[in-house]
């Protein structure tokens, strides 16, 4: 029984490492996103389909970031697909 129950601990203690380093992970990618951001001030040109428009630079990489994040999590939750 006690051999059973340090196996489950060392397992619960995988997990939360694991999780750990997923949060890191992800706050690193944050971070340099932003960093890359903040960095890039000038304004470029948006050509869209029926015309043209200029922006910063910075909310175009955040607007990027955001639309990759927002299709990652579809496609991960998309209905009867399981990963």
């Amino acid at each position: 029984m006690s051999a059973e129950i340090s196996d489950h601990a060392g397992a619960v203690h995988r997990h939360d490492f694991a999780q750990l380093v997923r949060w890191v992970f992800i706050a690193a990618i944050v971070a340099a996103v932003v960093a890359v951001a903040m960095d890039n001030r000038g304004d470029v040109p948006l050509g869209y389909v029926v015309g043209d428009a200029q922006a910063p630079i910075w909310i175009v990489i955040i607007a990027a970031a955001l639309a990759g994040l927002v299709i990652g999590w579809l496609i991960r939750h998309r209905a009867g697909h399981r990963v």
